[in-house]
């Protein structure tokens, strides 16, 4: 009997033997080996970010993340493009979205390698056991119902970093801080060949731009999304009005939500509409369509355009669509 026990206690330790203590009892896997590739004189690193209070902080990478978490499909996007789909053990996004089917047609082979932990949300529990070393989510994502809070990742050795432009954690947000996202994530994960030639492209793409709009008369914007309640505004504050006006356009309403009252009211030039998925974007298209909206310069024009919300909402990799999809919007005979 004694034997069996010594055994059991053994066999315990072993499998314990891999786990850092914490002083609430919370248990979080140490990452301490590193192999080859990960070694490099590029470490450590040093990020700017945000915690869960969006107040600035500096996160130091001693090496490129091996166990990832990661929030929302531009995020996973921009791991996927950039050869990091092995090293993601959770992934928390909406499955049905037409985005998750375009990730699967567009990174079949780098999608196949993130491991099936794909849904709606991860709580602090299930994300313990998977046994991350990095977090890359939004700032509403690092509360109680979720992760739990940044410092709480941090005392426990797993570095998080929160994406400035969702949640309106940057009360102004601009194409440049899109572009710190996408240079930070070439740093972190030593990528910065990939990110910098998108980098290089996004800045040209808005210098031509901003070379040809300049003098034409302003056109007034209004980016929205709508549902069965108010309508959703996304004004100049986000990265989406920073690209209208950039391209010469001007968002006049700066409510957070607007009702239909208030939309006729402010009869835009342009109205750009988005949409999640199939079913987001009929109902767009059928709410547009009612009688009450007839007087709108923007349906007599035919100047309401449905763009995916991937292209504004934190757009990654994706900003280049959105630059170009605004452009034809405001200059569609170019």
């Amino acid at each position: 009997m004694k034997k069996i026990v010594c055994f059991l206690l053994l066999f315990l330790s072993f499998l314990l033997f891999p786990f850092l203590p914490v002083n609430d009892g919370t248990q979080v896997a140490s990452l301490s080996e590193e192999s080859p590739e990960t070694v490099s004189p590029h470490y450590p690193l040093v990020i700017d970010t945000y915690d869960a209070n969006g107040t600035p902080v500096q996160t130091t990478f001693q090496r490129a993340p091996q166990r990832i978490i990661v929030d929302e499909v531009n995020a996973l996007e921009t791991l996927l493009i950039l050869g990091q789909g092995e090293r993601i053990v959770g992934a928390a996004l909406s499955t049905s979205g037409v985005s998750y089917a375009r990730l699967q047609r567009e990174y079949p082979e780098e999608f196949a390698k993130v491991e099936p932990v794909i849904q709606n949300s991860i709580g602090r529990e299930q994300a313990v056991a998977l046994q991350p070393d990095f977090i890359l989510a939004w700032k509403a994502s690092f509360t109680p119902r979720w992760y739990g809070n940044t410092a709480w990742w941090q005392e426990r050795g797993v570095n998080t970093y929160v994406i400035a432009t969702a949640n309106h954690v940057l009360k102004d947000a601009t194409v440049e801080d899109e572009c710190k996202f996408i240079d930070d994530m070439g740093r972190i994960f030593d990528r910065k060949a990939q990110t910098d030639a998108l980098l290089r492209d996004i800045r040209a793409e808005l210098h031509v731009d901003e070379a040809t709009m300049r003098g034409r008369e302003q056109q007034t914007v209004l980016v929205v999304e709508v549902g069965e309640g108010d309508i959703l505004n996304y004004d100049e504050g986000w990265v989406v009005g920073d690209m209208v006006r950039r391209l010469g356009g001007r968002i006049p309403l700066t409510s957070k939500y607007i009702g239909e009252e208030e939309l006729i009211s402010c009869d835009p030039d342009v109205i750009f509409v988005t949409y999640n998925d199939a079913y987001g974007k009929t109902f767009a298209e059928n709410f547009f369509r009612a009688v009450r909206f007839n007087s709108l310069r923007a349906v007599q024009n035919d100047r309401i355009h449905f763009v995916p919300v991937e292209y504004v909402y934190t757009p990654a990799f994706k900003i280049l669509d959105g630059i170009r999809a605004i452009r034809r919007g405001l200059y569609p005979d170019e």
